[in-house]
Protein backbone atom coordinates (compact mmCIF):
# COMPACT_ATOMS: atom_id res chain seq x y z
CA UNK A 1 0.00 0.00 0.00
CA UNK A 2 1.38 3.42 -0.99
CA UNK A 3 2.28 5.91 1.72
CA UNK A 4 0.31 9.16 1.58
CA UNK A 5 2.58 12.12 0.79
CA UNK A 6 2.31 15.33 2.77
CA UNK A 7 1.80 18.53 0.79
CA UNK A 8 4.88 20.76 0.50
CA UNK A 9 5.34 23.05 3.47
CA UNK A 10 7.87 25.49 4.89
CA UNK A 11 10.32 24.22 7.49
CA UNK A 12 9.47 25.18 11.06
CA UNK A 13 10.78 28.51 12.30
CA UNK A 14 13.22 28.20 15.17
CA UNK A 15 13.13 31.79 16.39
CA UNK A 16 16.86 32.36 16.03
CA UNK A 17 18.05 35.60 17.61
CA UNK A 18 19.17 38.31 15.17
CA UNK A 19 22.53 38.52 16.95
CA UNK A 20 23.22 34.86 16.15
CA UNK A 21 22.20 35.31 12.51
CA UNK A 22 24.38 38.43 12.24
CA UNK A 23 27.44 36.72 13.75
CA UNK A 24 26.98 33.77 11.39
CA UNK A 25 26.74 35.93 8.26
CA UNK A 26 29.60 38.18 9.40
CA UNK A 27 31.86 35.18 10.01
CA UNK A 28 30.95 33.58 6.70
CA UNK A 29 31.73 36.76 4.74
CA UNK A 30 35.28 36.95 6.06
CA UNK A 31 35.85 33.19 5.83
CA UNK A 32 34.62 32.95 2.24
CA UNK A 33 36.48 36.05 1.06
CA UNK A 34 39.76 34.90 2.58
CA UNK A 35 39.21 31.40 1.16
CA UNK A 36 38.66 32.68 -2.39
CA UNK A 37 41.61 35.04 -2.13
CA UNK A 38 43.94 32.33 -0.82
CA UNK A 39 42.74 29.76 -3.38
CA UNK A 40 43.38 32.16 -6.26
CA UNK A 41 46.80 32.99 -4.77
CA UNK A 42 47.77 29.32 -4.47
CA UNK A 43 46.66 28.52 -8.00
CA UNK A 44 47.79 31.63 -9.91
CA UNK A 45 49.99 33.72 -7.59
CA UNK A 46 49.59 36.83 -5.46
CA UNK A 47 49.55 39.32 -8.35
CA UNK A 48 46.72 37.46 -10.06
CA UNK A 49 44.72 37.26 -6.81
CA UNK A 50 44.96 41.01 -6.29
CA UNK A 51 44.11 41.71 -9.94
CA UNK A 52 41.02 39.48 -9.78
CA UNK A 53 39.83 41.07 -6.53
CA UNK A 54 40.10 44.55 -8.01
CA UNK A 55 38.35 43.47 -11.22
CA UNK A 56 35.54 41.81 -9.24
CA UNK A 57 34.87 44.95 -7.18
CA UNK A 58 34.82 47.23 -10.21
CA UNK A 59 32.85 44.86 -12.44
CA UNK A 60 29.49 46.45 -13.25
CA UNK A 61 30.10 49.06 -10.55
CA UNK A 62 29.51 46.54 -7.74
CA UNK A 63 31.19 48.62 -5.04
CA UNK A 64 29.79 51.91 -6.32
CA UNK A 65 26.27 50.46 -6.15
CA UNK A 66 26.89 49.16 -2.62
CA UNK A 67 28.25 52.56 -1.54
CA UNK A 68 25.20 54.34 -2.94
CA UNK A 69 22.95 51.94 -1.01
CA UNK A 70 24.89 52.62 2.22
CA UNK A 71 24.75 56.37 1.68
CA UNK A 72 21.01 56.31 1.05
CA UNK A 73 20.08 53.89 3.85
CA UNK A 74 22.19 55.65 6.47
CA UNK A 75 21.39 59.13 5.13
CA UNK A 76 25.01 60.08 4.57
CA UNK A 77 25.21 63.17 2.39
CA UNK A 78 28.07 64.68 0.49
CA UNK A 79 30.99 63.40 -1.51
CA UNK A 80 33.92 64.56 0.59
CA UNK A 81 36.15 62.96 3.23
CA UNK A 82 33.54 63.54 5.95
CA UNK A 83 31.04 61.45 3.96
CA UNK A 84 33.73 58.83 3.37
CA UNK A 85 34.47 58.77 7.11
CA UNK A 86 30.79 58.33 7.93
CA UNK A 87 30.63 55.44 5.45
CA UNK A 88 33.56 53.75 7.23
CA UNK A 89 31.92 54.36 10.63
CA UNK A 90 28.89 52.34 9.49
CA UNK A 91 30.97 49.71 7.69
CA UNK A 92 33.21 49.19 10.73
CA UNK A 93 30.21 48.79 13.04
CA UNK A 94 28.56 46.26 10.72
CA UNK A 95 31.73 44.21 10.29
CA UNK A 96 32.98 44.39 13.87
CA UNK A 97 36.05 46.60 13.46
CA UNK A 98 37.46 48.64 16.30
CA UNK A 99 38.71 51.97 15.01
CA UNK A 100 39.81 55.40 16.18
CA UNK A 101 39.23 58.55 14.15
CA UNK A 102 42.55 60.39 14.12
CA UNK A 103 41.47 63.28 11.92
CA UNK A 104 38.39 64.10 9.88
CA UNK A 105 37.41 67.11 7.80
CA UNK A 106 35.98 67.72 4.35
CA UNK A 107 39.45 67.27 2.80
CA UNK A 108 41.12 64.61 4.98
CA UNK A 109 40.20 61.47 6.89
CA UNK A 110 42.69 59.49 8.98
CA UNK A 111 41.69 56.32 10.80
CA UNK A 112 43.51 53.81 12.97
CA UNK A 113 42.05 50.29 13.07
CA UNK A 114 43.00 48.28 16.14
CA UNK A 115 40.85 45.20 15.56
CA UNK A 116 39.80 43.90 12.14
CA UNK A 117 37.85 40.73 11.35
CA UNK A 118 39.49 40.64 7.89
CA UNK A 119 43.00 40.70 9.33
CA UNK A 120 45.15 37.75 8.43
CA UNK A 121 48.91 37.76 8.91
CA UNK A 122 49.49 35.06 6.33
CA UNK A 123 50.11 35.39 3.45
CA UNK A 124 51.47 38.92 3.52
CA UNK A 125 51.95 39.06 -0.25
CA UNK A 126 48.22 39.65 -0.78
CA UNK A 127 47.74 42.13 2.07
CA UNK A 128 47.41 44.84 -0.59
CA UNK A 129 43.78 43.83 -1.13
CA UNK A 130 42.80 46.24 1.67
CA UNK A 131 44.32 49.17 -0.19
CA UNK A 132 42.50 48.17 -3.37
CA UNK A 133 39.24 47.93 -1.40
CA UNK A 134 39.60 51.31 0.32
CA UNK A 135 40.64 53.02 -2.93
CA UNK A 136 37.63 51.56 -4.73
CA UNK A 137 35.34 52.79 -1.93
CA UNK A 138 36.93 56.26 -1.95
CA UNK A 139 36.66 56.57 -5.74
CA UNK A 140 33.01 55.47 -5.55
CA UNK A 141 32.20 58.38 -3.24
CA UNK A 142 34.32 60.85 -5.18
CA UNK A 143 36.94 60.14 -7.86
CA UNK A 144 39.00 63.03 -6.46
CA UNK A 145 39.50 61.23 -3.12
CA UNK A 146 42.73 59.29 -2.98
CA UNK A 147 43.58 56.93 -0.18
CA UNK A 148 46.63 55.20 1.19
CA UNK A 149 47.28 52.58 3.83
CA UNK A 150 50.17 53.71 6.01
CA UNK A 151 50.25 50.61 8.23
CA UNK A 152 48.53 47.23 7.95
CA UNK A 153 47.94 44.35 10.33
CA UNK A 154 47.94 41.94 7.39
CA UNK A 155 51.39 43.27 6.53
CA UNK A 156 52.65 42.61 10.07
CA UNK A 157 51.98 45.97 11.75
CA UNK A 158 50.22 46.12 15.14
CA UNK A 159 47.35 48.18 13.66
CA UNK A 160 46.12 49.58 10.36
CA UNK A 161 46.22 53.26 9.52
CA UNK A 162 44.55 54.81 6.51
CA UNK A 163 44.56 58.33 5.18
CA UNK A 164 42.23 59.72 2.52
CA UNK A 165 42.56 63.14 0.91
CA UNK A 166 40.22 65.08 -1.31
CA UNK A 167 42.25 66.70 -4.08
CA UNK A 168 40.80 69.99 -5.20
Amino acid sequence: MAKKLQPPCAPPKRGLPWELKYKYVQGQMTTLFKGFLYAIREEYGADAALKIVEKMWKFKDRVKNMINTFLNVFKIEGNDCEALGEFWDVYFEIHGHEAIILERSKTISRTKITNCPWSSPDPKDISGWCGIWTSTVSESINPKISGKRLKGMCAGDPYCEYIARLEE
